[in-house]
């Protein structure tokens, strides 16, 4: 059998997309790994001598992996919200319902991306900073309202306090993640351009 040049350019682009998807479901599980580690990590130290502190690093690993894999890494919300109904959950349905919205309204920042290339973020202090903080903003607003449901009156400048050492933490992290070579990319075209220049390699030898 004869195959032509563009079944195999077909063949090739397919094993191509097989490899990036082997790759992307192994990425996602391991930042889903990190994200429930430093998430169980956060909640014995705010139940120890952090008591006062809001801490959930998870949010940040959520932001990178959105620039790595896009709407995909919407993955790491459920996971995260699947941990924190069993760290945090109440008996209250609407608080619980409001605190699991909050968590999956950090994946609103993939909006970004629909202005701002995914790769240029990481490259600019202020991007990298409203990135974070609009995600952050609407978590912690949505969590505001949770604890107003609940009947208790939310004191704002307590509340801004509290959640000060997450967003410290979560600002240094993203901005560390940031100066990684090839870290806070968009994987599939890195992948892509890695594969392509490797291929041209081995055609040049």
């Amino acid at each position: 059998m004869v195959f032509s040049f563009e079944s195999l350019s077909l063949l090739y682009r397919g094993v191509v997309r097989l490899t990036i998807k082997k790759f992307m479901t192994m990425d996602l599980m391991v930042l889903s790994i990190i994200a429930i580690i430093v998430d169980i990590i956060g909640y014995f130290a705010s139940r120890s001598e952090l008591v006062f502190f809001y801490i959930s690093l998870s949010i940040p690993i959520m932001l990178i992996a959105y620039i790595r894999w896009g709407s995909k890494a919407l993955v790491i919300n459920g996971v995260v919200v699947i941990l924190h109904l069993i760290l945090y959950g109440t008996s209250d349905i609407l608080a619980t319902m409001l605190y699991s919205l909050s968590l999956i309204s950090v994946g609103l920042a993939l909006l970004w991306f629909k202005f701002v290339p995914r790769n240029q973020i990481k490259h600019e202090v202020l991007l990298i900073t409203l990135y974070f903080l609009s995600a952050y903003t609407l978590l912690f607003l949505i969590q505001a309202l949770a604890q107003y449901s609940i009947g208790f009156e939310v004191q704002w400048v307590t509340l801004l306090f509290r959640h000060m050492v997450n967003v410290i933490l979560g600002w240094v992290i993203l901005m560390i993640a940031s100066r990684q070579e090839d870290f806070m990319v968009d994987m599939n075209h890195y992948l892509l351009k890695q594969i392509e220049d490797r291929k041209d390699e081995g055609l040049e030898k």
